[in-house]
């Protein structure tokens, strides 16, 4: 379906649908928390891009905010190319994780898209975006000083009973808590790259956190089709970064030290996993994986982690990225479809050398 094709059918529609069979997907959080209708999707990057959509997918109004109009006009198509992916897959019979159960007989694919365009609005007037939210989804850069700038002018906005949450990668919720105005309203609610396929929401509360807050993001987890992982404590990378993040390091040194270069290391890697018996797209490399993360987030974490463990390697690993490719503007292809779009990261896009059948052999 045509992008304007979705804005009319969403204007239409004019209803606001929750998915078939999910119950009171936006109905009453826990404890407190009020009903969760409107949530507020702060940060229109890679992530918040993906946050956005799935909430409003799910059955929430959604108020995308962003500092510049040019950020939300990107995230407005990226919105409407993925609607299009959505519609395109359940046509195919091969679903997201996520998005499984959205259409049915009584409702098409066609129909959930346009009514989820219905739901997304997109602003750079925090008070607008704020004002009315029950929840606020922080999707900034990871810089503690912008998180912290972040949270302190949306509690400006907020009501008193809306709830804030992290979609952080490393840094901790204690860290921000009192910038929000609401430490015992704040948690981390962090999602993984390509949301509707690795379809993880991992809930880490800081020490002051309300218990009944926690309850409260764990189910509207699931009600935006997440499976929600809760962590018991603090800590950095919370489960998949911790995993991730060692992998990408070392994957990174071997380069930056001049061992071998990024198609060799992903080769190998590839050849290993025995990526030939895998369906198409679903092992890759790590500098596959960064290029989709985006250099700028792999070259953040990267300065984070190296400093908060005093390790050289992970902070030369930061510089590097930065000197060698994102100065270049080299920045990876991010949400954009390797086949099709153009832009520079460890790999040449469109049509990157991993995509061809004799990268393996």
């Amino acid at each position: 379906m045509a992008p304007d094709v979705l804005r009319v059918a969403a204007v239409e529609s004019g209803v606001r649908v929750l998915r078939p069979g999910a119950g009171s997907r936006a109905r009453a959080l826990a404890a407190g928390a009020g009903d969760v209708s409107n949530v507020c999707v702060c940060g229109a990057g890679t992530l918040g891009t993906q946050v956005a959509l799935q909430i409003a997918i799910s059955g929430f109004n959604v108020s995308v905010l962003d500092v510049t109009d040019a950020a939300l006009d990107k995230c407005r198509a990226s919105h409407e190319t993925l609607l299009q992916q959505y519609v395109a897959r359940e046509q195919a019979g091969d679903q997201a994780r996520a998005w499984k159960g959205l259409a049915s007989s009584d409702k098409p694919a066609s129909e959930v898209a346009a009514q989820t365009l219905g739901r997304l609005s997109y602003t750079t007037d925090a008070a607008e975006a704020a004002s009315s939210c029950d929840l606020v989804s922080e999707n900034v850069p990871e810089v503690p000083e912008i998180k912290a700038a972040t949270y302190a002018n949306l509690s400006k906005h907020a009501p008193e009973h809306a709830i804030f949450t992290s979609n952080s990668s490393t840094l901790l919720p204690s860290t921000f808590a009192d910038k929000t105005g609401r430490p015992e309203k704040f948690c981390a609610l962090h999602f993984a790259n390509g949301i509707w396929d690795a379809n993880i929401g991992e809930v880490m509360p800081h020490p002051g956190t309300d218990p009944a807050v926690t309850r409260a993001v764990m189910k509207f987890a699931g009600d935006i089709g997440m499976v929600p992982f809760l962590l018991n404590k603090e800590h950095n990378g919370y489960l998949i970064n911790a995993l991730l993040v060692p992998w990408l390091a070392a994957s990174l040194t071997l380069v930056q030290k001049g061992v071998s270069e990024p198609r060799d290391v992903d080769r190998a890697w590839l050849i290993c996993q025995k990526a030939f018996t895998a369906p198409p797209g679903a092992v890759m490399g790590p500098f596959q994986t960064m290029d989709m993360i985006g250099l700028p987030l792999v070259s953040g974490v990267m300065d984070y982690w190296g400093e908060q463990l005093k390790d050289e390697q992970m902070t030369a690993n930061g510089v590097f990225v930065k000197e060698q490719y994102i100065d270049r503007n080299k920045l990876g292809i991010m949400n954009g479809d390797p086949t099709k779009d153009a832009a520079e990261g460890f790999y040449t896009y469109p049509n990157p050398e991993f995509l061809q059948k004799e990268f393996l052999s």
